[in-house]
């Protein structure tokens, strides 16, 4: 099913498309791009930890997650659910809502307020109790709790559905009771703060969830992420662009706007231009961060056996059900990308608007500025009592340290080294830091970092400069996996530049060489061979 598109709702807050290169990137370099982390702001003693009590292993994730981050023992609440992924409106206001409410006013951890609010449905002003303090900010939903909040009003007209995820729903918890068609504005959408400096709504809550296809999984997105934040994640960017246009180029402007932060910020940023996924095999090591669209469920090179994701890793594939079925490890999108190894995937667990879907690009911004998964995720996604989730490490900080903090050894060095550099070199013109980058590699025999600095080439359209540079990478490459990697990648850029004999040359040679045809990545010289 086609995801749905609004092209009013909320619309001054809709990405203006066809903005400028050089706008663009002069926006980045005043905002996120020159911006150090942002400061600790521990979160882990404002954060509540809920599992399903007649869940298998449920409670045991929950004491699991609270004593790696030093979450209080009062902090965690078990409830009795249904022990399926989805539940009715009915079922969520008896089970989750109501008696969390009443928890956190019993534990202290509220101070409600009456006030009078206009009732959404008659317009007439109703008196309610409101929170009006918080000790608790965060709300960790572990494997067990329902996602999804099933409809209940058949029909319904558009931008009107009832439905939602558990997790959107929670985020308004402590607010005033509002109406259930449709969703409703976040307050805390695109605001440059850190969420414990947001004090303009006390009873908001950001919700994360730690849920997965398996128990293991779960913890293992906890030691990535515990382990990830201590020398910050590192590692490449890899954009799939659908060439989608029309009213969809909004989410391919997020796409744009992304890569041109993570090379702004020192982050190679491989990016596949084609309007089809990624191909199976296709090499993209190191993958640390992946943002695409728009294919139903899992497939092509991120969903292939042999890849697998760098610990700490961050993915998220824009579709309207990507996340409908986070505990299957081969449907839709979140369950694939967690079993490959992703610490922390986003989704949507019923169709959404594209327009109210996470805004990759303010996601990404709020990240390298250090802040927390859960406060990048909402603070990028412009309403609540809707679709969306986050699953992963809520208090997860990729970039606590800012990109490239530790230097580290063999590749990771190279990334640290890379990031090192491009950090000194801010601004549109490149010239300057990959002529560093070059001299860096060939005075070290580094031809790993030759083919970081040809992927920036690439990225900015130098097809020429790019394959350059990929071909004394491949010279100096010793490894079997290296030289079919890069030859992969000249293959493809050759054919963008409409060289066909070249690129089928470079593909036969790979063919027609029994140790190179034992890498799994040789499976792509196949599909591009058939693209020819």
């Amino acid at each position: 099913m086609e995801m749905k598109i609004q092209k009013q709702f909320f619309s001054t807050k809709t990405v203006k498309l066809l903005l400028g290169l050089v706008c663009i990137m002069m926006e980045l370099r005043t905002g996120a791009a020159q911006k150090a982390a942002m400061p600790a702001m521990d979160l882990s003693g404002e954060t509540v930890v809920i599992y399903n009590s007649d869940y298998p292993q449920s409670h045991e994730l929950a004491q699991y997650y609270a004593k790696k981050r030093g979450i209080p023992t009062d902090h965690l609440i078990g409830l009795e659910c249904p022990i399926d992924d989805s539940m009715s409106r009915q079922q969520y206001d008896q089970m989750i809502r109501k008696p969390l409410f009443e928890a956190f006013v019993r534990r202290g951890w509220w101070k409600l307020n009456q006030k009078e609010v206009k009732d959404q449905q008659t317009g007439k002003d109703v008196s309610t109790m409101v929170v009006e303090e918080s000790s608790v900010r965060v709300i960790a939903l572990i494997r067990g709790i329902p996602f999804q909040i099933r409809r209940d009003r058949q029909n319904p007209q558009n931008s009107k559905e009832d439905e939602a995820s558990v997790d959107s729903e929670l985020c308004l918890l402590g607010l005033a009771e509002q109406s259930l068609a449709g969703a409703l504005r976040n307050p805390y959408f695109d605001q440059g703060m850190r969420f414990q400096m947001y004090q303009a709504t006390p009873g908001l809550m950001l919700v994360g969830r730690l849920d997965a296809p398996d128990a293991e999984t779960v913890k293992r997105m906890i030691d990535d992420a515990i382990s990830t934040e201590k020398i910050g994640l590192r590692g490449r960017a890899v954009i799939d662009l659908a060439q989608k246009t029309g009213a969809y180029q909004e989410g391919e402007a997020w796409l744009t706007r992304s890569a041109i932060l993570f090379r702004e910020q020192g982050i190679p940023v491989f990016i596949d231009k084609d309007e089809s996924l990624i191909p199976d095999h296709w090499p993209l090591p190191d993958t640390a961060l992946y943002f695409g669209w728009y294919a139903s469920t899992a497939s092509g090179a991120i969903a292939s056996q042999s890849f697998r994701f760098m610990p700490g890793a961050i993915a998220c594939h824009l579709h309207s059900f990507s996340g409908a079925d986070i505990r299957a490890p081969d449907r839709h999108w979140v369950g694939p990308l967690l079993s490959q190894g992703a610490a922390a995937a986003l989704g949507n667990v019923f169709e959404p608007y594209l327009s109210l879907t996470v805004h990759f690009d303010v996601l990404n911004k709020r990240l390298l500025e250090g802040y927390t998964l859960v406060e990048s995720s909402w603070n990028a996604t412009p309403v609540l009592s809707w679709m969306n989730v986050v699953c992963g490490d809520p208090l997860y900080r990729p970039y606590a340290k800012g990109p490239g903090s530790s230097m580290g050894e063999g590749r990771a060095r190279d990334y640290a080294l890379y990031q090192g550099t491009a950090r000194r070199f801010p601004g549109i013109d490149s010239r300057e830091l990959k002529k560093a980058l070059t001299d860096m590699a060939e005075g070290r025999i580094k031809p790993h970092l030759l083919e970081l600095t040809a992927m920036l080439s690439a990225s900015e359209g130098k097809n020429l400069e790019a394959i350059e540079l990929l071909e004394h990478a491949e010279t100096l490459y010793l490894l079997a996996a290296d030289k079919v990697r890069v030859m992969l990648y000249l293959a493809d850029l050759y054919l963008s530049e409409g060289q066909k004999d070249r690129a089928t040359q470079i593909i036969r040679l790979i063919i027609n060489d029994p140790a190179l045809m034992k890498v799994h990545a040789a499976v792509a010289a196949q599909t591009l061979l058939q693209k020819i």
